[in-house]
């Protein structure tokens, strides 16, 4: 088995592939950028913006994230709800890589949901019996019997471990058994967590169809464990080959990752709800043309009703040395406009030890003004939240004057 390591964002050249293996990467793994080089049969691969594992029958790839592995899974986590489990992500540092990371947290996420027992629930059943259990299916019988008395259709409710939680949960921990691991301690949790699964019903999940399980005070504890594994199930993909496994990858999306925790940890420094400080503006309307066919979707908006008091963007990539990439401040400006707001912010992810000063642009003929700034990553995770709260401030001052300009107008 060949091991190949790529860094985010860094192009590694002459790269031997197969043109079975250039085929399957290139299907399961899009965003990362394959060129040809002068010599037959090497590549020139750079990963842009996913990170994590993927696992071919004779090669694996991994694609190293910028930032620690801990900082990575602390921005998930956070914006995924489950930064209850901070102690579990301070301990994952030392892990060889990501999708080993992930199974460690994911296994303090599972020992904290099931440490009680496992969540149980009524499932309603259909069967076919040769005695009465719940409910005779009278029109059922009818149809499939012509009246013979057994055996009986019958409808059931049963209260048991195997209801949806659960299986999402299994699903999560079968998708990481699919993954290469290089440590015996990961196997050990993830043979500990098939364990606790083991009478729980295999249930295939796609990554873009995954169940809305509502969180209530019953099954809150179950809550980072959910939210993690609906991120696995996201983030991974399995092709079967005659019942075995033909490839396999986990890859999470930073640009992804970033914006979802800016948004949620913006909103919790602002103590706003997600109507009035949603993603994308969802559940709001924000249009660009008069007849309303652009339609736009900032990663950050504050809403008081229906009007909009600030608008701005999340980008996980690097600034130029000149300041913000062009495309960027074209759709900063374009949300100003849409909004008739004076001003929009844009907000980057500083990965590095550079010093990237704060810049404002001034649009005069549209009478906009696009300010650029950077949330520092590096850090323990208070240190970064503190940043968020500074930020906050920042969005605090754009709402301000643009409630100042309205009610000038």
């Amino acid at each position: 088995m060949t091991h190949l390591t790529l860094g985010e964002h860094h192009k590694t050249e002459r790269v031997p592939l197969t043109t079975d293996q250039l085929h399957v990467l290139q299907r399961i793994a899009p965003s990362i950028d394959i060129s040809p080089t002068p010599t037959s049969g090497l590549w020139s691969l750079r990963p842009n913006f996913k990170v994590g594992v993927i696992r071919l029958p004779d090669l694996t790839v991994e694609i190293k994230p910028k930032l620690p592995i801990d900082r990575v899974l602390f921005l998930a986590s956070y914006a995924l709800g489950a930064f209850e489990l901070k102690p579990a992500v301070a301990e994952v540092d030392r892990s060889p890589d990501l999708v080993e990371a992930m199974v460690q947290l994911f296994h303090a996420a599972v020992r904290q949901a099931t440490g009680r027992g496992l969540l149980q629930g009524y499932q309603t059943h259909e069967e076919t019996l040769n005695v009465v259990r719940g409910r005779i299916r009278i029109e059922e019988q009818l149809r499939r019997r012509f009246g013979i008395a057994v055996p009986i259709e019958v409808r059931y409710d049963e209260f048991t471990p195997d209801i949806p939680p659960n299986r999402l949960l299994k699903a999560a921990v079968r998708r990481l058994a699919c993954l290469p691991h290089r440590s015996r301690n990961t196997r050990r949790l993830l043979s500990v967590m098939r364990a606790v699964f083991a009478n729980i019903s295999d249930v295939e999940y796609r990554p873009n169809d995954l169940p809305e399980l509502p969180i209530n005070p019953l099954n809150a504890h179950y809550q980072p464990a959910l939210a993690l594994a609906r991120l696995i199930l996201r983030s991974g993909t399995v092709e079967l080959a005659a019942g075995k496994v033909e490839s396999a990858s986990f890859l999470i999306d930073m640009n992804k990752v970033f914006e979802d925790f800016v948004v949620v940890a913006l909103r919790e420094a602002l103590g706003l709800s997600d109507y009035s400080f949603p993603q994308e503006a969802y559940r709001h309307d924000l249009r660009l043309d008069r007849d309303g066919a652009i339609n736009l979707k900032p990663d950050l908006s504050w809403w008081q009703g229906d009007r909009c008091l600030f608008v701005g963007d999340a980008k996980y990539k690097r600034t130029t040395i000149h300041g913000a990439q062009n495309h960027d401040i074209y759709q900063a400006l374009a949300y100003a406009v849409a909004a008739g707001l004076p001003s929009a912010l844009l907000i980057y992810a500083r990965d590095d030890q550079d010093r990237i000063d704060p810049v404002t642009y001034d649009i005069p003929e549209a009478g906009k003004r696009i300010e650029v700034t950077v949330l520092d990553l590096h850090g323990q995770p208070d240190e970064i939240l503190e940043r968020v709260k500074h930020l906050a401030r920042t969005v605090r001052q754009h709402k301000l004057k643009a409630t100042a300009t309205q009610l000038a107008a």
